[in-house]
């Protein structure tokens, strides 16, 4: 039996948010870091990743329930 494979859109999306998250750190180092402390852009950049995680979880769970063994 051969294993399920993802639908594309999934794939996509999980790629373009990533790409998306680049850019936003790229935006982020360039025109707004010196206007805040270290820890406030430590906690955006923390933040930024539980954000894009949670995105991408959310699109891969309905999968892995689907066709998770």
């Amino acid at each position: 039996m051969s294993e399920p494979k993802p639908e594309v859109w999934r794939v996509l999306l999980t790629v373009f948010l990533g790409l998306g998250w680049l850019v936003f750190l790229s935006i982020w180092f360039f025109f707004y870091i010196t206007n805040f402390s270290f820890f406030q852009n430590l906690a955006i950049f923390i933040i930024s990743i539980v954000i894009v995680g949670a995105v991408t979880v959310l699109l891969w769970v309905p999968f892995g329930m689907k066709y998770g063994k």
